[in-house]
């Protein structure tokens, strides 16, 4: 064996390239782990020696000692991996590490079993209930599709976009058959939305960039579904005071957008422009148990009704009943006042409880 995919301070020694795995080779996945590895502990040091049909985990480094030499054992049936730590030599000694910190990809059902195993754990920190048991097991089956056929991340985010554009158009009819067309497919937007992020997490391709964009796809195509509900209420007869709360909504929408990311970006120190608003919801909720607001938790509660993977089967249920575009543009103006009213007079401290969240 020679290494041949050598990292800065890890060294990962394989016999050949590997079998392709989720997009890549074992062998540029393992790189990529051990350069992640890296990041995590600036003082780890050594070469591990592998056969090529095995793909490590990130979590396997935090279980490798840190000097001397080790037999790893990762499976069962498979024989151990060799570590060899910083300026160590010597006989080897056994450490035994958790399950799944290696998977084995030697067979095509090995892969697939491995490749599901990645992807049930794929899933963000900040994912909801509804994310979490509903959204995710229909996203991953979508996400395993596109990875098996060879598409990136890249590539599936042109999936949300153009639900989220078919949503759109509908939404800019007249029918209350069209309203619910395009409220099931807003939601299916929402579904289809983290199939991207996942295909990154587990071919290890995610970045801030991509994170960046993937937000602004988020929210381009949310304001874009707003403009197709005016549309459509334009066209069945708005009438002035309808014009007034459709424009006074249009300008608002995007100004909550920004001043929440601004919130996030002051208490995180994060230099992003975009950033996922979803931390204002957990500090909305440790702010009102603090302070012991009922305003806070009635508004918290609201929050979790309108949070990403929630209201559009609001609107799903809303279009059930009547097919007025007016009722949809009122449920976002309540939201957004909503919103805006509990920043005006509660910002401090829920941007206190997200510093304490972002620094623990």
């Amino acid at each position: 064996m020679t290494p041949t995919a050598p990292t800065d301070r890890i060294q990962i020694a394989v016999d050949g390239p590997g079998p392709r795995f989720l997009g890549l080779s074992t062998a540029e996945r393992n790189r990529r782990v051990a350069h992640r590895a890296e990041a995590r502990d600036a003082h780890l040091t050594g070469m591990l020696r592998l056969p090529d049909d095995i793909v490590l985990t990130v979590s396997l480094f935090e279980h490798l000692p840190p000097e001397g030499t080790w037999h790893v054992d990762w499976h069962p049936e498979r024989p151990p991996l060799a570590w060899q730590g910083a300026g160590a030599i010597g006989l080897p000694v056994p450490v035994s590490v958790p399950d799944g910190s290696a998977l084995d990809v030697s067979t095509r059902a090995a892969r697939r079993v491995s490749a599901w195993r990645l992807l049930r754990q794929s899933g963000k920190a900040t994912d909801g209930w509804m994310a979490r048991h509903i959204h995710r097991r229909m996203s991953r089956v979508v996400s395993y599709a596109l990875l098996q056929i060879g598409l990136t991340a890249a590539h599936a985010m042109v999936v949300p976009a153009a639900v989220g554009l078919a949503s759109a158009w509908l939404m800019a009819q007249t029918s209350q058959q069209t309203l619910i067309a395009g409220s099931l497919l807003l939601w299916f937007s929402s579904v289809t939305g983290g199939i991207d992020g996942e295909m990154a997490r587990v071919s290890l391709s995610d970045s801030s960039h991509g994170q960046q964009l993937d937000t602004l796809l988020y929210h381009a195509t949310r304001l874009l579904c707003y403009a197709g509900v005016i549309a459509g209420w334009w066209r069945q007869g708005m009438g002035l005071r309808g014009a007034a709360l459709a424009f006074g909504v249009a300008l608002a929408l995007p100004a909550t957008r920004l001043l929440s990311m601004h919130m996030v970006r002051n208490a995180s120190g994060t230099p992003h422009l975009l950033v996922e608003t979803r931390p204002i919801e957990f500090a909305l909720h440790d702010a009102a148990r603090s302070t012991g607001s009922w305003i806070l938790r009635l508004a918290a509660a609201i929050f979790v009704l309108f949070r990403r993977e929630s209201y559009p089967l609001v609107f799903v249920a809303v279009s059930l009943v009547t097919g007025s575009r007016a009722v949809f543009a009122t449920i976002v103006a309540a939201a957004v006042s909503l919103v805006l009213l509990t920043f005006l007079f509660y910002a401090r401290p829920i941007e206190d409880r997200m510093r304490h969240r972002f620094a623990s």
